[in-house]
């Protein structure tokens, strides 16, 4: 019986994020989890309240507040010109007003893949809300909560950690306020659990977003708690999950919303560990059809979504494909998650193997496995299947003695 590869949960959100997770006796195999991108650090009403009074700023935040509206219908790279316009409004004296359309044009970047551009933006509003605003203010928080959220999309967990725990101190003294991004940050936090494989912990965050977070959050929320059930091998709890967020994602979001893509695709690996194989290919392609309508062609997201429908491919037999989809995911994530390209490249060799290229299977399969020993824990399910592929090519090639030795 073949194995079933431990390939892209992702995450929005694609790591953009990778989470592993385990089903059945199987290797474990990625899900995507991805962090809701309706992460925004001012509506357009408060911004109003924020900056009454000031009517040299009046095209600024009129400018600031359309870009809202289009990030939250997903047009991240009209809500980037439209940001960057409302900055050119608000000139270039220091404000909150302008401090907070930066952190926002920061969001839309992130949303977009450009985690480098993203974090320079997030960090220096930050430093500047505080100074403006105060440690303990729901500005400062919500600057917090979307840099939590960099952090974990660029795959660094322990700041994502740290950064939430921060934002969800401050929120705490506000706790009839700002609910939505109280739960976005929440959801970011689960999001690391997910990825340190500390399921319960999940769980009973996004147990709580379900009940506080209204409909948007619940989408994600479903999404992520799909992803845990299949980390603890629950892979019927996963399906019902994910289908829960499906349905949502359906009546709640625009049609190439990139939280609906993310859905899909959590319950395509619930149908693939449950055998439905035709309605998983399904919904791999519509999930990535919305990522690149919604991110394009080059975004991380599309990166992951390929790497998934690779690891189907691979795991059904169909090499060639599997082949092109791994090449194009790899490219895709070479320069913003060197780590996962390194995985990808790995499992493109064990690809390689079930050709019978070993001669090339074992150059990609050497190089590889040195570099990720060297990137990751010896614990990381990541690597042990690096060391299974490669076990399996000595076998094989008739190296059996080798392969012994693998651990």
């Amino acid at each position: 019986m073949k194995r079933i590869s431990m390939l892209c949960l992702l995450g929005l959100l694609a790591m953009a994020s990778a989470v592993w997770a385990q089903a059945n006796s199987a290797t474990a195999n990625f899900a995507i989890d991805i962090t809701d991108r309706a992460h925004v650090a001012l509506e357009p009403k408060q911004a109003d309240k924020a900056l009454a009074g000031h009517a040299e700023t009046k095209d600024g935040i009129e400018l600031s507040a359309a870009g809202h509206e289009l990030y939250l219908a997903a047009r991240y790279n009209d809500a980037e010109v439209t940001y960057r316009r409302a900055l050119q409004a608000f000139g270039a004296e220091s404000s909150l007003d302008r401090v907070v359309t930066t952190e926002n044009l920061g969001v839309a970047l992130r949303a977009q893949g450009r985690l480098v551009e993203a974090q320079e933006l997030l960090e220096q509003s930050l430093f500047e809300i505080r100074q403006l605003t105060g440690a303990d203010s729901l500005y400062t928080a919500q600057a917090l909560a979307n840099l939590a959220a960099l952090y974990w999309s660029s795959g660094k967990l322990a700041k994502a950690e740290a950064t939430a725990l921060d934002a969800d101190s401050v929120f705490n003294l506000f706790p009839e306020e700002r609910n939505s991004e109280r739960a976005n940050n929440q959801q970011v936090l689960a999001s690391v659990y997910l990825g340190q494989r500390r399921y319960p912990d999940a769980i009973n965050i996004l147990r709580a977003v379900l009940e506080t977070g209204g409909e948007r959050a619940a989408v994600t929320a479903y999404g992520k708690l799909a992803v845990a059930a299949l980390g603890m091998g629950d892979t019927a709890q996963a399906e019902k999950y994910a289908r829960r967020g499906v349905d949502l994602a359906r009546r709640v979001l625009p049609q190439t919303h990139p939280g609906r893509a993310a859905v899909l695709n959590n319950l395509a690996q619930t149908c693939r560990f449950a055998g439905n194989y035709p309605e998983a290919e399904k919904l791999y392609r519509e999930a990535i059809a919305i990522w690149e309508t919604a991110l394009g062609m080059s975004h991380p997201d599309v990166g992951r979504g390929l790497m998934n429908l690779a690891a189907f491919y691979h795991e059904r037999g169909r090499e060639v494909g599997a082949e092109q989809l791994y090449l194009r995911a790899g490219a895709i994530l070479e320069e913003v998650e060197p780590v996962l390209a390194l995985v990808i490249r790995n499992e493109l060799a064990d690809v390689l193997r079930a050709q019978q290229r070993y001669t090339e299977s074992g150059k990609l399969a050497r190089a590889t496995l040195s570099q990720m020993e060297g990137a990751m824990r010896p614990e990381d399910p990541r690597l042990i299947r690096a060391r299974m592929n490669w076990a399996n090519l000595l076998r094989e090639t008739r190296m059996s003695s080798a392969a012994a030795k693998v651990k």
